[in-house]
């Protein structure tokens, strides 16, 4: 953290030289690879989801939901993601700090609706400490992509609204959708998503198989019988089932398929929370309100002591 007096307080990048290249010239490079061949804009593309794991890992399908990314209109991005090391409940947690730093440049923190939301709801929208909000890694992954992909918009680079959750059930996570419905139908605003997919393995708890690739035969047995798919082919069947349900922007029916598959998905409460705001535009489902263009694992599990971590991406036009 730097900041002090009048001097405005400062996000370091922390996971800068170790999650993802700190150097600002070699990182710009780096992001262009990445989005090489990637970026084709679609018009009204404001609502994102992408992975926030290592960029040797998840940086080619990160890049592909911002390739994506139309912010001619973006003046302001909330960005939400699920906290992996503080836990709280009855609120989220935003931004304390002015600004969040990259290698490449600033992002202003969106003070003045910070201030309106803790104002209008101040039981659901407090702060983080510094500490926690520097410890955090999902806000911070997307940064380096966002501001390259904004810089030269007629907006410049958007600011941000980060919005941290932990403990929430179905009450919680509509109050917040409801508290965030009108910047969301406000087309000065993007909606991102920071989570990666299925966590598989032992030392994630979650060992669950299907041999035929269909959920309803799912087992937390992960031996792979005679004649059954291997384990990571089971787990992008689970993982792209999930998709094809969070597709229609029906809440309800992406929280049974968690409720019955268990599936790891770290930022399943802030994506129900996004499904809740589309659920209420649309007022009506539709196989095509979430489009998926992205999918990736950080390994081809065969081995049942083996893990995984998935990764996707994707976008609605609104």
């Amino acid at each position: 953290m730097t900041g002090g007096g009048e001097s405005p307080l400062i996000r370091e990048a922390t996971h800068a030289g170790t999650w993802y290249v700190g150097t600002p010239s070699v990182l710009d490079r780096q992001l262009d690879q990445f989005l090489n061949g990637k970026t084709k804009i679609i018009d009204g593309a404001r609502i994102l989801l992408g992975p926030h794991a290592g960029y040797s890992y998840a940086g080619p399908t990160l890049a592909k939901a911002y390739g994506v990314f139309d912010p001619s209109k973006v003046k302001r991005v909330f960005i939400m993601g699920p906290s992996h090391h503080v836990y709280f409940s009855g609120s989220v947690m935003t931004s304390k700090f002015d600004a969040y730093d990259t290698p490449l440049g600033k992002i202003p923190v969106d003070k003045e609706t910070i201030s309106a939301l803790m104002k209008k709801d101040p039981k659901m929208f407090k702060q983080m400490s510094f500490q926690a909000d520097e410890d955090e890694h999902c806000f911070e992954m997307h940064m380096p992509f966002l501001y390259k992909v904004t810089e030269n918009s007629p907006n410049g680079v958007p600011k941000i609204i980060p919005i941290m959750i932990s403990d929430s059930n179905e009450k919680f996570e509509r109050k917040l959708a409801k508290d965030l419905q009108p910047y969301f139908e406000n087309k000065e605003n993007a909606f991102i998503i920071t989570s990666d997919f299925c966590h598989w393995g032992f030392r994630f708890d979650y060992t669950a198989y299907t041999a035929d690739g269909k959920v309803d035969s799912l087992t937390s047995d992960p031996r792979v019988p005679k004649g059954g798919i291997p384990i990571y082919q089971s787990i992008e069947a689970m993982d792209k089932k999930g998709m094809k349900v969070a597709s229609t922007g029906s809440y309800n029916d992406f929280r049974e398929y968690l409720s019955v598959t268990g599936n790891t998905i770290c930022g399943a409460k802030p994506l129900s929370v996004l499904l809740a705001i589309m659920e209420k535009y649309y007022q009506q489902e539709a196989d095509d309100k979430f489009q998926w263009n992205g999918y990736a694992q950080s390994s081809h599990v065969i081995n049942p002591m083996d893990s995984s971590v998935s990764y996707a991406s994707g976008y609605a036009v609104i």
